[in-house]
Formats: C-alpha cells, structure tokens, sequence
C-alpha cells in the first residue's frame, strides 16, 4: 500500500514539474509600445440617434401567390391589394422602421441599411383556418451619418410574429384593423429594439 502510494506522489511531483517549465516569468516583460491614454483611444458613444432608414428589397426575391398552408417563397405577403409585393414590403419596413426613428435619442446619428432576404407572411388560407406566423428575415447596417463608415454589421436580424386565431383575425376585420396594420404594430417595436 505505501509503495502505491508513493508511486502516486511521485505521478503528481513529475505532472507539477511539467506546468512549470517556463524561464521567464511574464512578469518581467517589458513593454516598449507607447501607454494608451484616454486621448490616445477614440472613445465611441454608448448609444446610437437613427437619422435615416434606407430598406432594400431585391427584385430577385421570389413572390408567391399561392393560396396554400406555406408556399414556398421569398415572399408571401396579402395585406396589400395589388401585386406588387417588393414594393409593397419595402413601403412596409420603412414605415415601420420610420417609428423606430421617432424614438431614437442617442448620441452618435447614424444611418441604418436593411436588406430584406425574406418575407414570409400568411396566405388567405392560413390565416383563416389555422394559427400561423409572420417569418421576417433581413441583414442590418449601422453606418456613421457623418462619415459613411459601418459601425455594425452587415448582421442578421430574424422576427417572428405569432398570428392571432381565425376568430380574432375575423372580429378585428370586422372593427377595422387590418392585417397590414396588425404586422406594422408588431414589427415596429422590434425593429425599434434592433435599432436602439
């Protein structure tokens, strides 16, 4: 027993011995770069003021009309009459990202790019008979107002809105309230956050 023991000791000596191996101590390294100082570093404002919102929507983003459970698209989109679907997303992004410059009080003004890369919205069917999502994918910009320099990104943004139910879809059409205007009022806020 006190030879495996010692045995033992021995194992934990040569593994110790083995960590310690180093010459020099870091310690004692000098260092012949200049010292930073807070004149010598650019300080950045913490917090960014939203001047512009530019949103683009490629034309080669694919566009479904389809009235199935999920076609198979870049876009699906029926809150706007009309075909015309890019267009009609862009107005879309814009105007909810146009809230989310309403409320930007930062320091540094910055320009925000959105490039959207999908769009997939609830068609007639789905809407009505089940209870879906609004799936919104795009890459975000922050560019410096002043300079045009990127400050962040180009970075992936996903959303996802839950759809009411069939009923409480019918009773809000019934008051008014449009699909158009139930996705503006649940996008906006999230676009806000990403942006501020």
């Amino acid at each position: 027993m006190k030879v495996l023991r010692y045995a033992m000791l021995a194992c934990v000596g040569v593994s110790v011995a083995g960590c310690m191996q180093s010459e020099t101590a870091s310690r004692n390294i000098t260092f012949d770069g200049p010292l930073l100082t807070a004149e010598s570093v650019e300080m950045r404002p913490q917090s960014y003021r939203l001047t512009d919102v530019r949103v683009n929507v490629p034309q080669n983003l694919v566009v479904s009309e389809a009235n199935s459970i999920k076609p198979r698209a870049d876009i699906v989109w029926r809150g706007d009459i009309g075909l015309d679907r890019h267009n009609q997303i862009k107005r879309l992004v814009e105007e909810a990202a146009a809230r989310g410059v309403e409320t930007s009080e930062g320091e540094l003004p910055v320009i925000a790019e959105i490039e959207l890369e999908k769009f997939h919205g609830l068609t007639q069917y789905t809407r009505y008979r089940f209870n879906g999502d609004y799936d919104i994918h795009f890459s975000l910009t922050l560019r410096d107002a002043l300079s045009g320099e990127v400050l962040e990104g180009p970075r992936q943004v996903e959303f996802s809105i839950d759809s009411p139910g069939p009923r409480a879809v019918t009773a809000a059409e019934a008051r008014g309230y449009t699909e158009r205007m139930f996705v503006l009022d649940n996008l906006s806020p999230m676009i806000a956050a990403e942006l501020n």
